[in-house]
């Protein structure tokens, strides 16, 4: 999930930062790989990937819910048809569930090390932050390449909402197990879709911080 020629600028942002610090590096190297690793970050295909990993994963939760519909029942048919159904729905989850894991990994790599490189000159005295940084760091999410990520991020905590007030509303008045069901595994799909949206443009911001001036000239007055 992580493009050929980003993979070293990520490993090198995960060598450097857990060694605390590592060879001076030149702004301008640091730029080009922030801009790299971030490029790589908002692919429009990465996108496109986890809309369909999110909507494969809600099919089959959709469908696994349905046989529980069919608890009770004694008819061989009907455990054949619910055997059918579950077996539908593992076909279409498993791969899902697999591309959204294989996204969030490869994700979380690559924003952190975006974050890492946009705040190296800054963080290393090669570069003093600007008015224009205070800025950036604050309003950094609204960009153009990041706000597509923060307004799924907010449209999928929608959808938790509504699903968690589904099952507790389905709990109060007794609605059926598959009902239940449903409502639940939908929920957990979507707190887990915003937070990996969410929290992916938030450790790019975090990377931005030692590019504030505000907090720039509190350290050099400590």
């Amino acid at each position: 999930m992580i493009l050929p020629e980003t993979l070293s600028d990520v490993v090198a942002a995960e060598t450097d930062a857990e060694a605390e610090g590592g060879a001076p590096t030149r702004p301008v190297d640091a730029d080009a790989a922030a801009a790299r690793t971030r490029a790589d970050y908002v692919r429009v295909s990465r996108w496109a990937l986890g809309l369909l990993g999110t909507a494969g994963t809600a099919l089959a939760v959709l469908i696994a819910a349905f046989p529980l519909s069919l608890v009770g029942a004694a008819g061989a048919g009907d455990a054949l048809f619910g055997t059918v159904f579950v077996v539908i729905a593992l076909a279409i989850g498993i791969p899902s569930v697999w591309l959204l894991v294989a996204l969030h990994r490869s994700g979380r790599r690559l924003s952190r090390a975006a974050g890492y490189w946009a705040g190296l000159p800054h963080r290393q005295g090669r570069r003093s932050p600007t008015r224009g940084d205070w800025f950036a760091v604050r309003f950094l999410g609204f960009s153009s390449d990041l706000f597509l990520r923060l307004i799924c991020s907010a449209l999928s905590a929608l959808a938790a909402i509504f699903s968690v007030a589904n099952l507790v509303r389905g709990i109060a008045i007794g609605a059926p197990l598959w009902e239940g069901a449903l409502w639940l595994g939908w929920g957990v799909l979507f707190v887990a879709v915003c937070a990996g949206q969410f929290w992916g443009v938030q450790r790019i911001q975090n990377g931005y911080l030692a590019r504030d001036p505000w907090r720039s000239a509190r350290r050099v007055r400590d």
